[in-house]
């Protein structure tokens, strides 16, 4: 089927490219919403993971001071009996003194409450508690935060699903409506518009002194418009290069 104004039937189809462009663009974009929940899950899940590794690490040293602890009682142990079957006041001397240094050491570890010492176990013991406490509050959050992303990431995919859906419908009534421009004018048009991200096609103005190309708003030499308005055959932009319309 031959138009009498091929240029006219190009300027709907842009117009129709322009619109699934936009559908395109709206299927990539990501809902504030949805944007903010990943954000969000993503936040508790780096939270999460700091708070385990620092439960790992005051685990750690809660085993190693308590593997200490038991160490130092053995040797107390052996060193006390060993005291009590010396046979001489050297020896037990020797014995208590080295007791003593064990029992220092067993404080600084384990306290005492009659000294007045904390030792080193209690706070890691207090400290894995609270980051037991820690790490249970946020995995109940991030439960929450994970069942709200769920919901839209679910709702995202039948957006983009129906939006595909009116793509393709609009794709094919634009596929029909090229079929019906000359091949030629259409592949030109298609190839300047990928080279131009959006347009392959514009309008010639009337200015005060003569005329200008609406898309990149160069005045137009006047044979060029001439070319223009004769019709007789497809004219492009000297400067931006896109198909030139004198328009309806």
């Amino acid at each position: 089927m031959c138009v009498s104004d091929p240029l006219a039937e190009l300027n709907r189809l842009q117009e129709r490219d322009l619109e699934l462009d936009h559908i395109r663009e709206d299927q990539s974009h990501i809902p504030v919403e949805l944007g903010q929940a990943r954000v969000q899950f993503k936040e508790l899940e780096n939270q999460l993971g700091g708070l385990q590794d620092q439960l790992r690490e005051v685990r750690m040293a809660y085993h190693k001071a308590d593997l200490e602890l038991q160490d130092l009682k053995g040797k107390y142990g052996k060193a006390k009996q060993a005291q009590s079957q010396a046979q001489s006041a050297k020896e037990q001397t020797q014995y208590g003194e080295q007791m003593r240094q064990l029992e220092d050491r067993i404080e600084e570890i384990e306290g005492n409450d009659k000294k007045n010492i904390v030792g080193e176990i209690l706070p890691l013991m207090q400290q894995m508690d609270e980051l037991e406490k820690e790490i249970e509050g946020v995995r109940a959050r991030q439960e929450e935060a994970r069942a709200r992303l769920e919901e839209l990431e679910t709702a995202n995919r039948q957006r983009v699903e129906d939006l595909e859906a009116t793509y393709q419908s609009k794709k094919a009534d634009r596929d029909q409506l090229a079929a019906t421009i000359p091949a030629p004018v259409v592949k030109e048009y298609e190839s300047i518009r990928k080279a131009r991200k959006g347009t392959g096609l514009a309008k010639m103005a009337k200015t005060s002194n003569g005329y200008r190309c609406t898309a990149c708003n160069v005045q137009l030499p006047m044979h060029v418009a001439q070319q223009i308005h004769q019709a007789q055959k497809v004219v492009r932009c000297p400067s931006c290069g896109r198909i030139l319309w004198k328009g309806e």
